[in-house]
């Protein structure tokens, strides 16, 4: 039979227990919350529009699609040539290209190439879509000191890539470089 006395310790040793353990969950919380804003603060700011856009349309098994759904949670509809336009120029918009190039990195692999393929397809048939007022406009955008030095920004971040990914995503970048050089033809 226990005593009053072992009823005692064994009482103060689970309400240690429990302090302790109540404790170490609010440090874990605290450490955890000090994490999460660490990491945000050194993403880039528009990472998250991104982000959300594509976890929503990553199930999408058709490419095209996926990018499309993309797109339009990211831009809003692309019915409207100012969406498409803030789709092509954010291409050189050095915080949407670091966003860019995360969603690459960690994108399912099988599904790698036919997002890369589909942006390329996507640039290529803006390019074709451009009226000569748009490409007069955009030429005029890329050609103040702000759109030349947002170009060399770009290159820049895309350059101090490893060489496997310069590699996937080649076929993008060829679509940009043809469409900068189309809005520069009279």
């Amino acid at each position: 039979m226990e005593t009053l006395a072992d009823n005692q310790v064994t009482a103060i040793r689970k309400r240690g227990f429990w302090r302790v353990t109540g404790i170490a969950l609010a440090i874990l919380l605290i450490a955890g919350a000090a994490l999460v804003y660490s990491v945000s603060r050194r993403l880039p700011p528009g990472i998250m529009k991104d982000i959300r856009a594509g976890i929503a349309a990553r199930q999408i098994p058709n490419a095209e699609e996926r990018l499309n759904k993309y797109l339009e949670l990211r831009y809003g509809a692309l019915t409207e040539s100012a969406n498409r336009e803030k789709v092509f120029v954010d291409f050189f918009n050095i915080e949407h290209v670091k966003a860019l190039q995360l969603m690459v990195q960690h994108s399912p692999e099988e599904q790698r190439r036919s997002n890369i393929l589909a942006m390329a397809n996507w640039v290529q048939n803006y390019r074709e879509s451009l009226s000569p007022e748009d490409r007069a406009a955009l030429n005029a955008r890329f050609q103040t000191p702000e759109g030349r030095a947002m170009l060399r920004q770009a290159t820049a971040q895309y350059n101090s890539q490893d060489v496997q990914y310069r590699g996937q995503t080649a076929p993008v970048i060829s679509q940009l470089l043809k469409t900068i050089s189309s809005t520069q033809q009279p």
